[in-house]
């Protein structure tokens, strides 16, 4: 008798979640469609609702020159980690002011915003190691802008030479 009343009340509550899981599904920071957004948003330059490969290679370079601390035309491993733990420490300020109101509040965000590390092909541990094409330990704009190319003709499949907000939402 006891099992049965414990079976029960985990089917119950089995069917309770999955009764509610799909309401909540399309909110979360991990929605594709929420995400293909943000892209977009970021790397469409011109406003046309397309981004072109020169969108892209424009915002690798960007971020290669917000990622190359000493200006020597390398990124190193150690760059991108000082970069992040930089965030890392902006990030950590914002939350501590996000309870708070006014000027405070919005001066944490801005400098949260500026300080948000760009997507810089090869951050990861693999894809440094990939986009590093010379194996020197570092990277330059061209290994950088090689990547982002790559990464750009990866996503877009219907090659139309354009990525769209259907490209973005695609997985790869």
């Amino acid at each position: 008798m006891r099992n049965t009343i414990l079976i029960s009340g985990l089917a119950a509550a089995l069917a309770l979640t999955g009764s509610i899981t799909p309401s909540f599904a399309g909110q979360g920071k991990h929605n594709p469609e929420r995400r293909a957004e943000r892209m977009m948003k970021r790397l469409d330059t011109n406003g046309d609702g397309k981004v072109s490969l020169d969108e892209v290679h424009a915002q690798a370079s960007a971020a290669f020159k917000t990622f190359d601390a000493d200006g020597n035309g390398e990124v190193t491993r150690d760059e991108i980690k000082v970069k992040r733990q930089a965030f890392r420490e902006v990030r950590k300020e914002w939350r501590a002011a996000r309870d708070k109101t006014g000027a405070e509040k919005t001066a944490a965000m801005e400098k949260v915003k500026a300080m948000r590390p760009a997507m810089l092909p090869g951050m990861g541990r693999k894809g440094f190691k990939h986009a590093d094409a010379d194996k020197n330990g570092s990277l330059s704009l061209a290994e950088v802008t090689e990547q982002a190319g790559r990464m750009f003709k990866r996503r877009d499949k219907n090659s139309d030479g354009v990525l769209d907000a259907a490209d973005f939402a695609r997985k790869i």
